[in-house]
């Protein structure tokens, strides 16, 4: 009981420490942003969305919260990036808490927030992180894969959501992480897109994921990183298990989009 009591102090010491760590670094950004929005003008804007958050749940296995894990790879990914000249860096989330209204049943309004708040920003592109869970607890599942635009109604996005997902799956695997042969979309590439039964104004298929379509409907694109699956044992061991291993998710990540917009370090 004493053991397991101080695992929880421990735990619950930690995520306090890195929530204020993490929401010094918000008011920081903003100072920054207000400074510079001039001088930033001409940067490429990303946006990083940590999915989830622990009002509006993700995927949860064993000990591995995903909202939680989205969080650290997403500040990993932002400090990285903020090592290149070129390039202005958002996140639309600060803190574990949702910033968009605490309403667990407001799921599809948070998502729009998030797009609204990247529209607000002038973003370049919105990059969702996040990480996967197989519902059949099928353990074959495994690796990494990018969600991007399909080629309806706005195709330029879908050939830039596909070279930047590309860029980001080539970083990815170096780490050790396989490529994932969705099920839902099988094609050996890591780079997958799913329609829905609605449809965009030309009458072409909707892009399922609402991130997705409405950034398209916003004229930017948006893609989703699924990193890893916390339903299987190796990638949750040696990808999700440890804030050094999330720092590497998240550098890969940076170096990849750096890579795919041919960002030079400061």
């Amino acid at each position: 009981m004493k053991i397991c009591f101080k695992k929880i102090f421990v735990l619950a010491f930690s995520l306090i420490l890195i929530a204020s760590l993490f929401l010094s670094d918000t008011n920081v950004s903003q100072a920054k942003t207000k400074a510079s929005k001039k001088a930033s003008a001409n940067n490429i804007v990303i946006v990083l969305d940590p999915g989830h958050d622990t009002t509006h749940l993700g995927c949860h296995y064993e000990n591995f919260e995903e909202g939680i894990a989205n969080l650290y790879i997403a500040y990993y990914c932002k400090q990285e990036l903020e090592k290149y000249s070129g390039v202005t860096v958002y996140m639309t989330r600060y803190s574990f808490d949702c910033p968009y209204g605490a309403n667990p049943d407001s799921t599809a309004e948070c998502l729009s927030s998030r797009v609204n708040f990247a529209k607000s920003v002038n973003a370049d592109v919105l990059v969702s992180l996040h990480n996967d869970y197989d519902p059949d607890l099928d353990t074959s599942q495994s690796g990494a894969k990018v969600i991007i635009p399909n080629p309806n109604y706005k195709p330029a996005m879908c050939e830039k959501g596909a070279g930047l997902g590309k860029s980001i799956l080539t970083q990815l695997t170096s780490t050790g992480l396989t490529i994932n042969d969705w099920k839902l979309c099988p094609n050996g590439t890591g780079i997958v897109t799913r329609d829905s039964s609605n449809k965009y104004p030309d009458g072409s298929a909707r892009d399922y994921y609402a991130l997705i379509n409405q950034a398209k409907t916003n004229n930017f694109t948006a893609i989703i990183v699924e990193h890893a699956f916390c339903t299987n044992y190796s990638d949750r061991i040696n990808h999700l298990s440890t804030p050094e291993q999330y720092q590497q998710l998240g550098i890969a990540d940076a170096t990849g989009i750096a890579n795919y917009y041919s960002l030079k370090l400061k």
